[in-house]
């Protein structure tokens, strides 16, 4: 069954070209180019992995330009005449704290995709939340046979990166294929998986909307645990569940984790952090100075933190932009004679990496 690499969040068929557009996404002689109508603008380039890939206008106003990319999945801007625009001629999803447009083209990796198998469930769900004092939502992956079965399964609770939200994971992460793969093949055991919008949006004392990542502990621990929990047939003990996160979500996931063991049986750190890189820099939007790395401590112990956690996993991909604060973590723990598992793959901070990481960690994670 074929793939279909170009569903989103908007539409799971690919957008159709209609009057005065052309298809974005092009394929000719073995390579991948680029191309929008634009017969008026001047100037037309398209960003991605933060550089410009000028194009060349033809005679009938079309402006094109070669895709070099590597990897199945990249973001990508459109940037027409110095203002960067969404095309509905290239799936979109969420990044950089706004709706962006990504390119997914098909590999020889086909562990994230639509396949034969039986499938779960995507679930949007909302609650009030005592932390914010509003509505909010989170999205949830129920494994196949959950809704026919009486048993109470584990829950992961998966978190995003900075500019992300709680869509990530399933609109360009693929978590749900990925998952009902490997359930399929025996290779991890059902679990839920939920997540949440860890940029939580709070106020300044201006009164300007802000957002606040370390609010999530509180958000997560007081409002999202208890409606899962008392919602859905998961989690109710450590045994049975876990936290993981990519870049912000995975200091979060350190912070949290380390701060309440009691809770949490594994811990998945992918393209990110156990030292707080995030307070104090220009990330975080109160101003409250560096991170006192509290829950660090915890690492002191090292019999005792080995002891804690069924599996501790970390994750980078070897061109990543943070690897020298990967690098310094990797030091910390082996100095401190920290157990873990520790996964290098090939790539950057993005989605083609935390791909494999979930895969990866998923296949450790509630086996006992």
């Amino acid at each position: 069954m074929k793939y279909n690499t170009s569903f989103q969040a908007l539409a799971f068929d690919r957008v159709l070209p209609y009057e005065g557009q052309v298809e974005c996404l092009v394929s000719e002689g073995g390579k991948y180019f680029l191309q929008i109508m634009a017969p008026k603008a001047a100037e037309v380039n398209f960003r991605y992995n933060e550089i410009d890939h000028y194009c060349s206008k033809d005679e009938n106003g079309i402006w094109k330009t070669e895709y070099t990319a590597e990897g199945a999945i990249n973001y990508v801007q459109l940037i027409v005449d110095g203002v960067e625009l969404i095309t509905p001629m290239l799936p979109i999803s969420y990044g950089y704290s706004r709706p962006y447009n990504y390119v997914e083209v098909e590999t020889n990796e086909d562990f994230y995709g639509v396949k034969d198998v039986l499938h779960g469930s995507v679930r949007k769900e909302y609650f009030p939340s005592s932390v914010t004092g509003e509505w909010e939502s989170c999205v949830v992956y129920t494994p196949p046979g959950y809704d026919e079965s009486d048993d109470v399964y584990p829950v992961l609770y998966l978190q995003h990166g900075h500019g992300e939200n709680e869509m990530g994971w399933t609109a360009a992460g693929k978590v749900n294929f990925i998952m009902d793969n490997l359930i399929a093949s025996k290779n991890a055991v059902p679990f839920v998986i939920v997540m949440n919008n860890g940029m939580v949006q709070t106020h300044d004392k201006d009164g300007n909307r802000v957002v606040d990542f370390k609010l999530f502990e509180d958000y997560l621990l007081k409002d999202i645990i208890p409606f899962i929990e008392g919602k859905f047939r998961v989690g109710g003990s450590k045994e049975k569940r876990g936290m993981a996160g990519l870049s912000m979500g995975s200091l979060q996931t350190s912070i949290i984790g380390f701060s309440h063991p009691e809770l949490f049986s594994c811990l998945g750190i992918f393209s990110g952090f156990v030292t707080d890189i995030i307070q104090g820099s220009e990330l975080d939007m109160p101003d409250r100075g560096p991170s006192d790395n509290e829950h660090l401590k915890v690492l002191d112990d090292a019999e005792k933190f080995n002891s804690l956690f069924d599996v501790f996993f970390r994750s980078m991909g070897d061109k990543d932009l943070f690897w020298g604060d990967f690098a310094h973590d990797d030091k910390m723990l082996e100095e401190k004679g920290i157990k873990q598992i520790r996964n290098v793959y090939e790539g950057i901070h993005d989605w083609n990496v935390w791909r494999k990481s979930i895969r990866d960690f998923a296949t450790l994670i509630f086996k006992s």
